[in-house]
């Protein structure tokens, strides 16, 4: 194979070429992230308990989830987190499993719990994994809360619609309440209970379906809907009729007031209350692009909003990303101008150009690959392409060295390149196997760990058998 390329140079230039055109062509598909994709494998079952402590959380809540957890087949770990008003469990998934299958399965569980505490809302049930923190934006300005949570809401709203920012959450506040304090004197004055202004508020603010209608063209369906969430709307609300067509309303015996269920669920940012914007993607967005739309939104909300109002990134994972990248980058640069210089030094011009240029061919060859078998660009990846950058070197300038070498003992040009070629060809694979030995042992380990670890090897073996083929079988072509 080695006389066949150095032949024909057509062929050999055909390869380089299409590894370089392949690589070019891949780039831009390869999503920036920060850490490698791993399947998901947890489930998370939520449980709010309202005005329960932990200890009565951890009995009324998770010990039912948990036993009813223990039906469910390819579980690994239960794990439920008891706090004042709120059960968390999350439900991991034995390596190996049907994940769509295995949630389904907890859902059905988790449903099938009839004896939960009257005062317990609906389980939440969702997949764990299926998003990547980016950024977080801290909203600063209104005093009042419920005034700042509305301006977070309406600041999320342009976000989604801006464009390139897919996901974004609003934390930084606790469940919203609104609080009836009824007048004793006025319940005394009109003879009602509290049991009777409950069941007042019970009838009159409900949203429930109401049934449906068929028709030949199509099927209606009915809903009541008057729930009230507003004190406005809780004011208004009847308690007391007359037949001559008087009206007590609740807010004529009662102060109703909107307020957050914990008042110390809250978040200081420089000394101001603030509210948090959590921006996530999934894995089919790149983490920069995303990023830079949020640069991009802010700059904008900055110029044309209320001077009042403050909009600081707290924190910015894509930060990572970016510098790891621009040190690869860099790395690259500087290892091709410090090995061109220093073969030029000793080989030449023509030496020192085909020798380096093993190192982009290399990597572009590899970036091919990375993307026909789904791997993307971040922490770990690069931390791989870090590492091989010194190592992929080594195989072309003992190549061109001894190639140099026998073009001294009088060899024709062909024959120097065949024969220089060959006699390194042992010590070559076994360094080359040498690497994949102590640096492909990360590819079998096992759980979450294995799954994070096991890119660095394989990128670097994917970079190391591309910087082969070009080492012995494209260089030997340029060197005579």
């Amino acid at each position: 194979m080695i006389r066949f390329f150095a032949g024909h140079p057509t062929a050999a230039n055909l390869l380089m070429i299409a590894f370089v055109v392949i690589g070019l062509a891949a780039a831009p598909s390869l999503q920036r992230e920060t850490f490698p994709r791993t399947e998901p494998s947890k489930v998370e079952v939520r449980v709010l308990y309202p005005g329960a402590g932990p200890e009565e959380v951890e009995e009324a809540i998770c010990q039912r989830i948990e036993d009813a957890i223990d039906a469910v087949t390819n579980v690994e770990e239960v794990t439920c987190e008891a706090n004042e008003g709120v059960a968390r469990a999350v439900v991991e998934m034995v390596e190996g499993g049907v994940f769509d299958r295995f949630t389904a399965d907890v859902k059905t569980e988790i449903d099938a719990i009839t004896d939960f505490p009257d005062t317990a809302e609906q389980p939440t049930i969702r997949q764990l994994g299926r998003t990547d923190f980016v950024a977080s934006v801290a909203v600063t300005g209104p005093a009042d809360r419920n005034d700042l949570k509305a301006l977070a809401w309406d600041i999320k709203e342009r976000m989604l619609r801006w464009g390139g920012i897919p996901k974004v959450d609003i934390v930084g506040f606790s469940d919203h309440q609104v609080r009836i304090e009824l007048k004793q004197g006025a319940l005394r004055q009109f003879g009602l209970s509290v049991a009777d202004i409950a069941n007042q508020i019970k009838r009159q603010s409900v949203d429930l379906p109401a049934g449906r209608i068929e028709t030949r063209e199509r099927e209606l369906l009915l809903r009541f809907a008057d729930e009230r969430k507003s004190a406005a709307e809780f004011r208004d609300l009847v308690v007391v009729s007359s037949s001559t067509g008087g009206q007590i309303r609740l807010g004529d015996i009662a102060t109703i007031t909107e307020r957050f269920e914990l008042d110390e669920d809250k978040i200081v940012f420089n000394g101001k209350t603030a509210a948090i914007l959590d921006v996530t993607k999934t894995e089919s967005q790149d983490t920069l692009n995303v990023i830079d739309a949020l640069n991009a939104f802010l700059a904008h909300e900055r110029a044309t909003g209320p001077k009042a109002v403050e909009l600081a990134i707290t924190k910015d994972i894509s930060s990572i990303v970016r510098d790891r990248l621009d040190l690869l980058i860099t790395n690259g640069v500087q290892g091709l101008v410090l090995v061109f210089a220093t073969l030029w030094l000793f080989f030449g011009l023509r030496y020192s150009f085909w020798v380096a240029m093993g190192l982009p061919v290399s990597f572009l060859g590899a970036v091919a690959l990375m993307s026909a078998i789904g791997y993307s660009i971040n922490m770990l990846t690069m931390v791989g392409l870090l590492i091989v950058i010194g190592i992929l070197m080594d195989d072309a300038i003992v190549i061109s060295e001894n190639i140099a070498s026998q073009r001294e003992k009088g060899k024709s040009p062909l024959d120097a390149a065949i024969e220089g070629t060959r006699q390194v060809v042992p010590s070559v694979f076994a360094s080359f196997a040498t690497t994949t030995c102590v640096f492909g042992s990360l590819a079998f380990l096992k759980g979450d760990i294995g799954h994070v670890l096991k890119v660095v090897p394989v990128v670097m073996l994917l970079v190391l058998v591309v910087s082969l083929i070009e080492a012995f079988i494209i260089l030997p072509r340029h060197l005579f």
